[in-house]
């Protein structure tokens, strides 16, 4: 069974998705998806799809609202995400940034010993299924701009405006 909960937070809307007692999606603010598509998306995984608060998904919203007021800079919920062993390794390191610090897409590529990869780097933020919590927001461009972000440019700026962070 998937539990799934809508939360509203200053950057918009968001849906928390829970399997098995872990979180296994976040889906940020995005205009072009509606909650119709995402509950299409969660049933290609289980049939068995409800909208419904969890202990674990009021956790994760408490934990956000910390985050957004400033008294939370890491997140502590169960995570299960699965991908290739790449963008596995890729996600373990953007959840390792520091809230107000940032790394670049090569940065990440030389930490998991695939210097050429940065451009793979960007795909795999581009298909992290736990975004925020995963925070690739963080990721910049090698010039330090910002590259791109799967939920539009406006909500990873008002996410690295939010944590104080500088970029181009």
């Amino acid at each position: 069974m998937i539990f799934w909960n809508a939360i509203k937070t200053p950057i918009g809307k968001i849906v928390l998705v829970e399997q098995d007692g872990a979180l296994i999606r976040v889906y940020m603010p995005n205009e072009n998806r509606s909650i119709e598509d995402i509950e299409f998306e969660l049933e290609q995984i289980d049939l068995d799809v409800y909208e419904q608060d969890t202990p674990l998904l009021d956790l994760v919203q408490s934990q956000i609202e910390e985050y957004f007021a400033g008294t939370r800079s890491e997140f502590d919920v169960p995570m299960q995400f699965s991908g290739t062993k790449f963008q596995e390794s890729v996600w373990k390191q953007i959840a390792a940034i520091p809230q107000g610090e940032t790394l670049t897409y090569s940065d990440i590529a030389h930490r998991i010993d695939k210097p050429k990869a940065a451009r793979a780097v960007g795909n795999a933020c581009g298909n992290n299924p736990i975004p925020l919590i995963i925070p690739c927001h963080r990721v910049l461009a090698s010039n330090g701009k910002l590259g791109g972000y799967s939920s539009g440019l406006d909500t990873k700026r008002a996410l690295l405006d939010f944590e104080g962070v500088t970029y181009h």
